[in-house]
């Protein structure tokens, strides 16, 4: 399985020099991306893609290639697979469509396939996928045009049953400065399916967290079992849940539907964090990798009066509760504000108090509380406060690693978030040294998916 995503060499069949073909843009996007693996374009008719002479008589390959993509009519994808058997290629990625997915019954192209394959003992990933997109060795095999040097190398792993949702995911993921190991789009599964990847990549070394989206469920059973095996958290994006869904989901991978009361069920019970979007994987990708949430109660802390009421409604919503502080930490508090027009509670208003030797007290000692599980935190942000602040001290990444430190030391999540403008915001989160929400209530929403996770993979 390794040289599906480590491979020293590549051959595509189905290149050609003209600007319509799209195997081409896998020679490119490899190369993009920095791919340091020999390339092989194989085509019909000669000429050359980004200096690469093409190959038009695929017999003239050297051995030893670790992995061929293949992109050619459907009426010609056995004959190739044929060639890669003879020339020792048993890994392959099928990028062709109009298999299963467009004819059901009598898929004389589907059966040539499994039979080839099963003659030569290959293994492929697909028919009708966009295949491999791995940060480790800088392979790039979607057949669309990508901007490939804007991936982020990161901890997450994806497995993607769409190639929209592939090359989606890989922008997403980079754009939140999580950053991807690999991304795998598996098409219609006909040979290797998201559980043979699954069990792959909770051995990976650089794999921490697995994602996956799917619009059917096969092997129910096998996922459960792996998904509760698991040292690594496992989030599943799970669609096709509506009959408007069913059958353009068909269309699009041959999946079927699955009844969404029975899978929620069932990945709720393995410990799996279900989201609604990519973009709610990207969240869960952050907050995964905070120190556990082991029950209900936060301490709440903005530099906001508006914001502290936003996440007081945040919190309640999601099942958490904002216990009251002591007294005496509270009479402590008060005296660091000037005007003392606020009165502290929890959610706490920091809006009157302007000391960052105050705001460090507040978090300390509300996460060396016994009776606090986690705190949020909504920090207003300006180059003007970090100068007030004092030289080095609010600047973005003393600030990130002061966070970083509190939760290693307490083994307590904070979640972070600031209101101020993007620009600033992004600072943050490209300095990529501790997560960052985009603002926050999805911060809050964030910790119900940490304490979830942890609260059923305690339970199971």
């Amino acid at each position: 399985m390794r040289q599906f995503f480590y491979p020293s060499s590549i051959a595509v069949f189905g290149v050609a020099d003209n600007p319509r073909n799209l195997a081409k843009n896998i020679v490119s996007n490899c190369l993009e991306m920095g791919f340091a693996g020999e390339i092989y374009p194989v085509g019909r008719e000669p000429g050359e893609v980004k200096g690469k002479e093409i190959i038009t008589n695929p017999e003239s390959l050297s051995g030893g290639i670790d992995l061929a993509v293949i992109l050619v009519p459907a009426r010609f994808v056995a004959d190739t697979l044929d060639i890669c058997g003879r020339k020792g290629i048993l890994n392959a990625i099928i990028s062709t469509g109009g298999f299963r997915e467009f004819k059901i019954k009598d898929n004389q192209a589907e059966r040539d396939v499994l039979e080839v394959a099963k003659r030569y003992g290959i293994r492929f990933i697909g028919p009708n996928c966009i295949g491999v997109i791995c940060t480790g060795s800088r392979l790039c095999t979607p057949f669309n045009p990508l901007q490939a040097k804007r991936f982020k190398k990161g901890p997450v792993s994806i497995i993607v049953q769409s190639g929209g949702v592939t090359t989606q995911s890989a922008y997403y993921f980079s754009e939140e400065y999580v950053g991807f190991s690999k991304i795998i789009s598996v098409g219609n599964k006909l040979n290797i399916d998201q559980i043979d990847l699954l069990e792959y990549l909770i051995h990976d070394e650089e794999t921490e967290q697995i994602h996956m989206y799917l619009e059917s469920i096969e092997d129910g059973r096998e996922l459960i079992r792996l998904a509760k095996s698991s040292e690594k958290p496992i989030v599943i994006f799970k669609s096709n849940v509506s009959k408007t869904a069913s059958e353009i989901a068909y269309s699009h991978t041959a999946a079927l539907s699955n009844d969404d009361r029975i899978v929620d069920g069932a990945l709720s019970q393995a410990g799996i964090v279900r989201v609604q979007d990519v973009h709610d994987m990207t969240v869960a990708a952050k907050v995964l990798q905070l120190p556990p949430l082991k029950g209900n109660r936060l301490a709440v802390i903005s530099l906001s009066g508006g914001y502290s009421v936003i996440l007081g409604d945040a919190c309640e919503r999601h099942g958490f509760k904002c216990p009251p502080f002591p007294f005496e930490f509270m009479n402590k508090i008060e005296g660091f504000r000037r005007a003392g027009v606020i009165r502290m509670s929890n959610p706490m208003d920091f809006g009157d108090v302007h000391d960052i030797e105050a705001l460090v007290f507040t978090i300390e000692h509300c996460l060396a509380m016994n009776d606090i599980d986690g705190l949020v935190l909504s920090f207003m942000y300006e180059p003007e406060m970090a100068r007030m602040f004092g030289s080095g001290t609010g600047s973005p990444a003393q600030m990130l690693k002061f966070t970083k430190k509190m939760c290693k030391e307490t083994n307590k999540p904070i979640a972070l978030s600031f209101f101020a403008e993007k620009r600033y915001i992004e600072e943050f989160k490209k300095l990529n040294t501790f997560p960052v929400f985009n603002n926050p209530v999805e911060s809050v929403r964030a910790l119900r998916m940490l304490r979830d996770y942890w609260r059923r993979k305690t339970e199971g």
